[in-house]
């Protein structure tokens, strides 16, 4: 996944900036995390994490549509590269050393013949590579440096190689690092919304369209969460799927809204995630309903995502913005 050329214009101004101090705020994030090595993404405490994970499940699942898959994926790939956490010729390394070390072990778990690698349809070669992706990201977005150097490729003539440079990344100052989870997930569940929004908006499959900063009634929100689970169905993303109100009251803050999907794509990396403790998962239907509910003048609040059995379960209520 490349940079589009705007993209690169906008760091190349920052990297313009002076550069006088660099070293010095390279030096004082020393509670980042390393280049990842070969040796440490293989080491005795990765393989032991591997021992603890749960078993990727041997259960029927659609294949997923290709468009959608790649969405969540680049998605989540953009948002890293959006926020400033991390050089994203770094990134790429640490995520290939992560899925190379990864790969044989979930291989063999789920047996011969059970995947085709590389493709992004196959949903338990999704699930291995969302983990794989996320593992990443995690381990990228705690405490990460405001101030880094980056590889950026710069236009080249027909038929010559690639060139790159050498470019200051400068995060925005007034981001803390402890709200840079928030903020990823901010960033990832607009991209998804807008592009189911953009594909379906003019179809009998659009998502129930809301004033924003309306704050409709719980009923209200419901058709729409329950057309955004409908459209994460329709493109594969799971076997079933369906949203309900669990709990009702006087106000839409006295609601509890459930979404259940059977056989998600995500069902083994998910509780994989989980299980490390990971600061940020592919929840990406979760994601999605926090840019809605954001959309429309409320907030999600007590959000958890459990697993029982081949189901993926997620409780949140809503509050006032």
């Amino acid at each position: 996944m490349q940079k589009n050329n705007n993209h690169i214009s906008r760091r190349r101004l920052i990297s313009t900036i002076s550069s006088i101090s660099v070293s010095e705020c390279f030096s004082s994030n020393v509670l980042a995390a390393p280049p990842l090595t070969a040796e440490e993404a293989d080491n005795f405490q990765a393989r032991l994490e591997r021992g603890l994970r749960p078993k990727p499940a041997r259960v029927l699942r659609q294949r997923m549509n290709l468009d959608f898959a790649v969405l969540l994926m680049r998605s989540s790939y953009n948002a890293v590269d959006e926020i400033d956490i991390v050089a994203m010729d770094r990134f790429q390394k640490d995520f290939f050393l992560i899925r190379q070390a990864e790969y044989k072990f979930y291989a063999d778990a789920l047996g011969a013949g059970a995947m085709q690698q590389g493709d992004l349809c196959d949903p338990n070669y999704f699930d291995f590579i969302s983990f794989a992706q996320y593992a990443t990201i995690s381990r990228e977005i705690v405490n990460p440096p405001a101030v880094f150097e980056e590889q950026q490729p710069v236009e080249v003539g027909e038929g010559e190689a690639q060139k790159f440079e050498t470019v200051v990344v400068r995060r925005d100052p007034t981001i803390r690092n402890s709200d840079l989870p928030r903020i990823y997930d901010e960033v990832v569940g607009k991209s998804i919304l807008d592009k189911l929004n953009e594909k379906f908006g003019d179809t009998a499959s659009a998502i129930p369209k809301i004033e924003p900063g309306s704050r409709p009634d719980a009923v209200t929100l419901l058709a729409a969460i329950k057309q955004m689970v409908n459209l994460f169905t329709l493109s594969g993303f799971a076997w079933d799927g369906h949203a309900s109100m669990v709990q009702s009251g006087a106000s839409i803050r006295d609601a509890q809204f459930s979404i259940i999907f059977t056989s998600p794509a995500t069902l083994w990396s998910g509780q994989s995630l989980a299980a490390k403790r990971a600061v940020l998962t592919n929840d990406f239907a979760l994601k999605t309903i926090k840019a809605l509910v954001n959309n429309v003048g409320y907030k999600v609040v007590n959000d958890n995502v459990t697993y029982k059995g081949n189901q993926e379960i997620t409780t949140f209520n809503v509050s006032i913005q």
